[in-house]
């Protein structure tokens, strides 16, 4: 495979030292001293990931200092770098990398800058899981597919002074926090794999559980992309994920709660009207996307009707701060009650976490895994 290229690259830059005393050589025929050797760029290449964010205060433990941080103290500081000689603490946390600190007018904002391939490492195990042996390559797909996301956003919050979250507004990562040996060791087999299409780095969604059938990016109103289309995620009739907790779900809502629910969260669902009600008469899904996902839901009510669109309709059944689990999904009324019966859990664009580990489990690779996935894409050296 392509990505072999890398290993003996790697043995070379660590293991090329000299056997004999440094100096010049005694001998017309002495060996010549070997010239270094460069790391890969995708071995050396970092990312800026935002850990914090609106502090008062920030502070960060290093091997040879304490530094603290006080918004308004130092009020037109700007970014402030830090330097350091070690794995630093940061909110509980410890990390690998570099520092910056940023003044904003809503306080500080921290950023841990790290090698990629380190910042990986503080990734996989915590967006699918600590897995076995026989999953190793799921944990090599889901390597790769992290750091085609990273690359991908490399820049794309420029004007925030970061470049990705650390949270599930992008990939959860927590720095050395339960780092993994074995999914370090798929990180490594993967160094600077990456995604393309045509060329390009793709957009490299994933998500826990499909229930069976991805969707297309359309579900957050995005234009369609060619590698992210609608699949069959299953074997012989039997979906991939299927042994998920999340294959099937049920909700239910009594209609005293929905009234609240619903004008509480309207705004944040982006529901084209807004109004007050005081009885909800029917629940209706109008539309679909062509994964079978909820497209547009509308809701009659004594006051009128108003309707939510794609993704957004998890958040307008969210309560307790819990979206739905996902979009593939059916509702039914009983009495009082409308009850929610569903399939999957997240968005349900690109790559099945659980899909993938059974179909590592089933035989596959990480290649044959991302391009059943990813249409037409191919897996290359950044």
């Amino acid at each position: 495979m392509r990505f072999l290229f890398l290993l003996p690259i790697i043995f070379v830059f660590f293991a090329c030292a000299p056997l004999r005393p440094l100096g010049p050589p005694t001998t017309s025929e002495a060996e010549p001293e070997p010239l270094p050797v460069p790391m890969p760029q995708a071995l050396t290449d970092t990312i800026n990931v935002g850990v914090g964010f609106e502090k008062d205060l920030a502070v960060i433990e290093c091997p040879e200092k304490k530094w603290e941080f006080k918004a308004g103290a130092s009020a037109g500081f700007g970014r402030t770098e830090i330097e350091t000689k070690g794995d630093c603490k940061y909110g509980g946390k410890v990390y690998r990398g570099r520092w910056a600190v940023l003044s904003t007018d809503s306080g500080l904002a921290v950023i841990n800058v790290v090698l990629i391939e380190d910042y990986l490492k503080g990734l996989v195990p915590h967006e699918i899981g600590k897995l076995k042996r026989d999953e190793m390559e799921a944990l090599k797909a889901q390597a790769v597919a992290a750091r085609t996301y990273a690359y991908r956003h490399l820049g794309s919050r420029k004007s925030q002074g970061f470049d990705i979250y650390a949270d599930v507004r992008d990939q959860v990562y927590n720095g050395k926090a339960d780092e993994d040996s074995l999914a370090n060791e798929a990180i490594l087999a993967t160094a600077g794999l990456v995604i393309k299409y045509n060329g390009d780095i793709i957009e490299s969604y994933y998500h826990s559980t499909c229930g069976g059938k991805t969707e297309s990016a359309e579900i957050w109103g995005q234009e369609g992309k060619p590698y992210l289309l609608p699949i069959s995620d299953s074997a012989n009739g039997r979906p991939f994920c299927e042994l998920s907790r999340y294959m099937k779900w049920e909700e239910t809502f009594s209609k005293a709660e929905l009234i609240d629910l619903f004008q509480m969260n309207a705004a944040d669902a982006r529901a084209d009207k807004i109004f007050s009600f005081n009885k909800i008469e029917q629940i209706l899904v109008t539309e679909k996307f062509p994964g079978g996902r909820v497209k547009r839901l509308v809701v009659f009510t004594d006051k009128g009707s108003f309707e939510v669109f794609g993704d957004r309709t998890r958040r307008l059944f969210a309560r307790n701060g819990k979206f739905l689990p996902g979009l593939l999904f059916g509702i039914s009324q009983n009495g009082d009650n409308f009850t929610i019966t569903g399939s999957g859990y997240g968005h349900g664009i690109g790559m099945c976490q659980m899909g993938t580990r059974a179909r590592a489990k089933a035989g596959q690779n990480f290649e044959e895994i991302l391009k059943a996935y990813y249409a037409g894409v191919t897996v290359e050296a950044y």
